[in-house]
């Protein structure tokens, strides 16, 4: 039962540091801009704006809502795993912690390291879900 809540408390945390993280992305200035339009600025010139401000493509924005996406399905499917005990539930969990983890390894350099108190709050809950498995298996077997 432990890691029943064990993964329930980490699926709440993975969606809202995935949430946090959204937010941070799209409202923190953190994107450097420069005042010339060839993008040449001075190491100590650059300013910083959000990334609304910065206007980025259509690539950029959907890897960020894909982050957040994935990310709250998995959660989602891990409270949904220890409130209830449906092996369907650890599906989405899975998937969406290898799909996230994936990202974030992708976009290391970038977007990538911003979700990565999701993506280990996710694995926190699919460990927790495989220890919940064995330990009803080992009760079954007694």
């Amino acid at each position: 039962m432990r890691a029943r809540r064990i993964e329930f408390g980490a699926g709440i945390a993975a969606c809202a540091l995935s949430v946090l993280a959204f937010a941070f992305l799209v409202f923190a200035p953190i994107v450097p801009a420069c005042a010339s339009p060839a993008q040449l600025c001075p190491r100590n010139a650059p300013r910083y704006v959000t990334m609304i401000q910065g206007s980025p493509g259509a690539g950029v924005w959907l890897f960020v809502l894909a982050m957040l996406a994935l990310s709250l399905v998995g959660g989602v499917g891990a409270i949904v795993e220890a409130r209830t005990g449906r092996r369907v539930a650890a599906i989405p969990l899975w998937a969406a912690t290898a799909l996230v983890f994936g990202g974030c390894a992708l976009a290391a350099g970038g977007a990538g390291i911003i979700y990565l108190p999701s993506v280990l709050a996710l694995g926190l809950a699919a460990y927790a879900s495989i220890l919940s498995r064995l330990s009803a298996r080992r009760r079954a077997a007694e």
